[in-house]
């Protein structure tokens, strides 16, 4: 408010002197006219309010307080500046519209109920009808009043007020309208006792959003199920598989706070908020990772499927994009596998895009081959064709099987035996490692690794060079403010960053 105030008080101020010296007037008598005093002082101190008050975190009394000084006073000496006019009608007019012009401007600028803009209008607008009687009543002060004979006091008092409460009248309501408007856009940004932020995240069945619990203050991932993409038997899988996601406690699983649906119709879970890069992210910023990184990351990927697989659940869309990698003091390259049991999505895919499959369960780019045969085989081993899958393109930078339509790359699933990994990559890589990568993308889910945990083991016998929490550090230490950057500008535009709360209708 003070800003802007600041900024029409300059202006105007040199605008006039500009103005006169242009039209030949003289600049110097200008600047010493008692007007001009009161506009520079209605300069001075909007500045100054500005200048104190930049930057400054405030209470909400405080602000308040500062708000009504800072009206009350600059109203003040506008209204004293008007009555300096000679002319009686200009005097008048300067009053009224100085005084409607400030309580419009601050019912736009100032966050404010319509009762408090229109509680500092009658104020301000007091000090107007005072300063016109004062002017009136002693036509010498504050200075020698002239005007048509045929303008009496009554006249001009209606015009003033006319004009006075129109003005004020239009600050009032925008102020109603501007406060409404913010009020409802705060409530459409609250979820139950949610507030959402901003969209981080889309996936086959549902949007994510950054989230702050109202009680807890805690930061939350609020994934919201749209209409478009949900039927009663998508609700009802829905709302068994997030119960039994919400039993995981591995420390290498996103952690599941809550879930339900809001009295007008929007499912949703809320999950931890995770800071980090997936997989994905990684290895576009990096390229292919050495060995010991596979391991230590494909490591807490198994340690994750052993928990859900022994409490019999299945993943069925392990990706690069579901694995998220964290980076902090607390730990480095810690590993969250997300959306357990939760994406399944019968959307066709669109064109150009691997990330969906017309009839499918899971992402065809890390599908088992059983579930493209058949989709609701999903089996423990399912899994852990798609963790192969995740090492080979950590390994080499690209995918299993590349081809160009959906139906081809399922083909390749099926049929085509993958290409060792160092014949991809075209250097060599620990023949353990390789051995582990090519068992687990056979066709038969009978020749892959017995469990997650025979899996994970079978990684720690590797013999190659080690990468740990040392590592991991000085990794994240050099790259991880860039590669964030690198990975929220690469976002999709169709993803942006926007509040986008779906409604569902009732079940």
């Amino acid at each position: 408010m003070h800003r802007v105030g600041f900024a029409l008080c300059f202006a105007f101020l040199l605008g006039v002197v500009v103005v006169r010296g242009a039209i030949g007037g003289d600049i110097t008598s200008e600047l010493s006219s008692p007007s001009r005093w009161f506009h520079i002082l209605a300069t001075l101190l909007t500045g100054g309010f500005w200048l104190v008050l930049r930057g400054r975190p405030l209470t909400l009394r405080t602000l308040e307080a500062v708000d009504a000084l800072g009206i009350v006073a600059l109203s003040v000496l506008l209204h004293f500046n008007g009555a300096l006019f000679p002319i009686r009608t200009v005097a008048v007019f300067n009053l009224a519209l100085t005084t409607g012009t400030a309580a419009v401007l601050r019912a736009v600028v100032v966050p404010s109920t319509a009762l408090r803009t229109f509680t500092l209008s009658m104020i301000t607008g007091a000090f107007a009808v005072i300063v016109f009687f004062l002017s009136a009543l002693h036509p010498r002060w504050p200075v020698q009043q002239i005007g048509p004979a045929d303008w009496p006091l009554p006249f001009q008092l209606i015009s003033l007020v006319l004009w006075l409460g129109s003005l004020l009248a239009t600050a009032t309501l925008a102020s109603r309208v501007i406060f409404g408007l913010r009020r409802e856009v705060t409530e459409a940004r609250k979820l139950g006792q949610y507030t959402l932020g901003a969209k981080i995240g889309e996936g086959g069945m549902g949007i994510v959003y950054r989230a702050t619990h109202g009680m807890l203050r805690r930061e939350t991932a609020l994934k919201l199920l749209p209409p478009d993409r949900i039927d009663a038997q998508s609700v009802r899988r829905f709302e068994r598989e997030v119960v039994a996601t919400a039993r995981l406690r591995h420390p290498n699983t996103v952690a599941i706070f809550d879930y339900g649906r809001t009295p007008d119709g929007v499912f949703y879970y809320a999950m931890e908020y995770l800071d980090g890069l997936t997989l994905d992210e990684l290895v576009e910023h990096e390229g292919p990772l050495p060995p010991g990184r596979v391991i230590w990351l494909l490591s807490q990927v198994c340690a994750s499927l052993d928990e859900a697989h022994h409490l019999g659940l299945v993943h069925r869309d392990i990706k690069p994009a579901n694995i998220m990698v964290i980076g902090h003091t607390a730990a480095y390259d810690h590993v969250k596998v997300l959306d357990f049991g939760l994406v399944k999505t019968l959307a066709p895919v669109p064109d150009g895009s691997l990330s969906q499959a017309d009839e499918l369960t899971g992402t065809p780019l890390y599908m088992a081959p059983e579930l493209i045969s058949s989709p609701d085989g999903a089996e423990p081993r399912s899994d852990l064709y798609a963790v192969a899958a995740v090492g080979y393109y950590m390994l080499t930078g690209k995918h299993v099987f590349e081809g160009r339509t959906v139906i081809e790359v399922c083909a390749d699933h099926l049929h085509t035996p993958p290409t060792p990994v160092h014949q991809r990559l075209g250097r060599a890589v620990p023949a353990a490692l390789e051995a582990i990568i090519m068992q687990g993308l056979s066709k038969a889910p009978t020749d892959r690794p017995a469990s997650a945990a025979a899996m994970r083991e079978a990684l720690a016998r590797c013999d190659v060079a080690p990468w740990g929490q040392a590592e991991a550090r000085a990794w994240w230490q050099a790259n991880g403010d860039a590669s964030r950057r690198g990975a929220e500008d690469a976002l999709d535009p169709a993803s942006a960053r926007t509040l986008e709360v779906t409604r569902l209708p009732p079940a």
